[in-house]
């Protein structure tokens, strides 16, 4: 090999190299950010909920944890609002699921006999 060809070879190993700290770099940044906003929604929920109500959501979380995120996700954007005054009590999370409930009704199949 050639001192030209080694030289090529070294460059394409190094750039490819400092892609991969880059990408590191950048997924790690990811990260950072993805614990800071999980940091601030627990915040947030942790001020307006009741600790029966943060319970009742931590239960939902388990068995339905789309719902869960969607009350989650209403009950911030509200307090983001300055629309909540107060602690969200249990009963108040329960009147929402059951709202949240209420909305995604099974389809009903029907059969006609012809």
């Amino acid at each position: 090999m050639s001192e030209d060809e080694l030289d090529a070879i070294r460059k394409k190993y190094m750039s490819q190299m400092q892609e991969s700290a880059d990408e590191s770099k950048r997924e790690e940044a990811q990260k950072e950010k993805e614990a800071r906003e999980q940091a601030l929604r627990e915040s947030i929920l942790r001020s307006i909920l009741s600790s029966k109500a943060k319970e009742r959501l931590s239960n939902v979380k388990l068995v339905k944890p789309q719902l869960a995120e969607a009350i989650e996700n209403q009950l911030i954007s509200l307090a983001q609002m300055g629309r909540i005054r107060g602690e969200i009590s249990e009963e108040q999370i329960l009147s929402l699921l059951k709202q949240a409930s209420e909305k995604k009704r099974d389809p009903k199949i029907k059969f006609r006999r012809v």
